[in-house]
């Protein structure tokens, strides 16, 4: 079964350039806190382990 086509005037599903642009630095923030909490967690979970 075919996809539905787009109505006349919606904008592309593909996200433009500027917005992945803006998009990057977001990803970046989440990855690094991601990181650091993943980094927390193993340094509590060694400290209970070996203490």
């Amino acid at each position: 079964m075919p996809d539905p086509e787009p109505a006349a005037g919606s904008p592309p599903p593909e996200p433009s350039a500027p917005t992945a642009r803006n998009e990057l630095p977001t990803l970046l923030v989440l990855l690094l806190a991601s990181a650091v909490l993943l980094a927390l967690c193993f340094g509590c979970a060694a400290f209970w382990l070996y203490d």
